[in-house]
């Protein structure tokens, strides 16, 4: 398998661990140490853990049983040996988003370290997801 199917791999599992609302598939894309950072809406967030994540997207409605738009791509920025950066445009909880994934090649694969997002809205999100988030 070439290092873009690779990632092409983790990228499915990154978008439809969101979409299905599936903790395992998410699990697969990330690190267990995986830090998450961003901006929505103009608010600064940071201090998500992967584990955090996976309860965020269990919380979240899952787009899957709305049958909401499926769109996720993505571009290689740079890879250099055992490192590489790709830019992850996705529609997920019902806004756009853009992610930069920074990935390192572990005994298990490609896996995300660390994400930051943007995005200028927040998603609707229960009172429980939304605990979730830091600022």
């Amino acid at each position: 398998m070439t290092a873009k199917e690779q990632f092409q791999a983790l990228v499915d599992n990154y978008y439809d661990g969101m979409y299905h609302g599936d903790p395992q598939l998410i699990r697969k894309a990330f690190h267990p140490q995986a830090r998450l950072e961003g901006i929505m809406a103009g608010q600064f967030f940071a201090g998500m853990t992967m584990e955090s994540f996976c309860k965020f997207v269990t919380l979240m409605p899952k787009p899957a049983a709305t049958k909401d738009k499926r769109d996720c791509r993505f571009d290689v920025l740079d890879q250099t040996g055992d490192q590489a950066v790709l830019k992850v445009t996705d529609y997920i909880f019902g806004v756009w988003f853009t992610d930069y994934l920074s990935l390192l090649k572990t005994k298990d694969g490609w896996r995300v370290v660390n994400k930051t997002y943007y995005s200028d809205k927040l998603p609707a999100a229960p009172e429980a997801a939304k605990g979730l988030l830091t600022m």
